[in-house]
């Protein structure tokens, strides 16, 4: 939970229930429908939209511990 919690710090990103490091987060909602249309028409892999208002993206293990580890 602490680590879920220091994820979404981290990435400005929300996760959802039983998640665990390396399975998908949800991104925020669009701000505008122009931001939202250039959302669902992204080719990038990483992002997964089901609707304009509901996407996911994956963070990978070490994407999610790198900043976590204090030097």
């Amino acid at each position: 939970m602490i680590i879920a919690l220091q994820t979404v710090n981290a990435y400005s990103v929300a996760t959802p229930a039983n998640w665990k490091p390396g399975d998908d987060v949800i991104v925020s909602t669009a701000s505008s429908c122009g931001a939202a249309k250039e959302r669902m028409e992204s080719k990038d892999e990483n992002v997964k939209c089901y609707d304009w208002f509901f996407c996911t993206k994956k963070l990978s293990i070490e994407q999610v511990k790198n900043p976590l580890i204090k030097k």
